[in-house]
């Protein structure tokens, strides 16, 4: 029950809760305000004893004054980035105007949005306040700077080790990194090397049922990180007649296991694609035992589908926006991001699209970069979010199939 329980104005210390059959007591540990209304809200945690049948809802409102405050808040929380309605988002109000009270205090008063994303706060008195919605709670803590030296000791783990004085001993003898009486032959030494094997260094496309996207890159993936490559002797060969094609190839900055080939690819093709032996060299100096050849085709137009969204902006919503900003079609899978572009005229005309289910929205892109920025609290210049305005409905992309869809603002 008390982990439901919200408290507003919010209290110091938190509040105990016992229940006896039809009663509910609740003992304050707080010295309460004067002329300040209290208000218990339970949510959902009282319930019968029989069925469990909740009381949806249920406040107890006290006032230390004479009379009870009236005023209300109601609002709807929405996530930023998507500008779908958010329903694990908590609403804090605050009496302080300064920007750091909000991680040095308690909030004045707290709500939690239902499914639906509304909130409302209740019996509260006339003031100046301050909004701030949070998804986690805010904790402070205060930090310094310490210079310290760590020792690292190093230890057969083989055997147990037990720490005397300022060295350790592994089973009664002694280790520093020096050799001890266990101590093995150049021979025994040479052998042990020859019966550790090194990981082999491959390579293998990464396609959906071995096929390429057209207008995307390939990706191949190396079993260990790559050191060199030379990308001039790598061979792509075109259709049946194996036309050499020119190609771009450069390695993934990040891994250095992902090799990016870039190609205007033909539609419906077959292609081969050829890795000598010397062409790449892993972190371990290995190359390839044998040159690789990777054989795939093309997907056709027909596998994909088209989108064409229209967008108009009501005179009201014009007069405020700035007249700079771009406006940005996503098409978006699960949390990412899959399809983006500038809407030009009104409208934008999106083809070869992967067939699922995609949520569409426009992007209001104030510093013209493409991507949604978020906002600026603490530092200056404070900066709302850029907003983003949500297609009502998913779109279901099939194979060979187009789609139209608008949205006024």
């Amino acid at each position: 029950m008390i982990e439901k329980l919200i408290v507003s104005p919010t209290l110091k210390r938190t509040p105990t809760i016992t229940a006896k059959l039809r009663t509910v007591t609740i003992a304050i540990k707080d010295t309460l305000k004067p002329n300040t209304t209290y208000t218990f809200n339970f949510n959902d945690a009282i319930r019968d004893l029989n069925e469990r049948n909740p009381i949806e809802d249920f406040q107890y409102v006290v006032s230390t004054g004479d009379y009870l405050d009236s005023l209300q808040i109601t609002g709807t929380t929405y996530q930023a980035e998507t500008g779908q309605i958010d329903s694990t988002i908590g609403v804090f109000l605050y009496a302080s105007m300064e920007d750091s009270i909000v991680s040095k205090e308690k909030p004045l008063y707290y709500a939690r949005s239902k499914g639906d994303g509304s909130f409302r706060f209740k019996t509260w008195r006339l003031a100046v306040i301050r909004y701030l919605h949070l998804r986690k709670k805010i904790v402070t803590c205060s930090t310094h700077s310490t210079r310290s030296r760590l020792r690292l000791w190093i230890v057969p783990s083989c055997w147990e080790p037990i720490f005397q004085g300022s060295t350790w001993r592994c089973s009664g003898e002694r280790y520093r990194g020096h050799s001890s009486t266990r101590r093995s032959t150049g021979a025994g030494r040479a052998q042990r090397r020859r019966k550790k094997k090194l990981p082999k260094f491959l390579a293998s496309a990464k396609l959906e049922g071995g096929q390429q996207d057209l207008g995307e890159p390939m990706l191949v993936g190396f079993t260990i990180p790559v050191r060199m490559l030379d990308s001039t002797k790598i061979l792509l060969l075109e259709d049946t007649s194996l036309i050499r094609v020119p190609i771009m190839a450069k390695m993934d900055d990040t891994t250095r296991q992902t090799l990016v080939v870039n190609y205007n690819w033909k539609e419906g093709k077959p292609y081969q694609l050829i890795l000598p032996k010397d062409f790449a060299t892993d972190t371990l100096n290995q190359t390839f035992a044998k040159a690789d050849t990777i054989k795939f085709n093309s997907k056709e137009r027909s596998d994909y589908g088209t989108v064409t969204l229209s967008f108009k902006i009501t005179d009201t919503t014009y007069l405020k926006m700035k007249d700079t900003i771009d406006f940005v079609v996503q098409l978006v899978s699960g949390k990412e991001v899959k399809y983006t572009g500038n809407i030009n005229s009104g409208s934008r005309k999106r083809d070869l699209i992967k067939p699922g289910q995609y949520d569409i929205r426009i992007l209001v892109d104030e510093n013209k970069n493409g991507i949604w920025d978020t906002g600026i609290y603490y530092g200056k210049p404070k900066k709302q979010p850029e907003k983003v305005f949500p297609f009502p409905k998913q779109v279901n992309i099939k194979p060979n199939w187009s789609i139209n869809d608008g949205l006024t603002l």
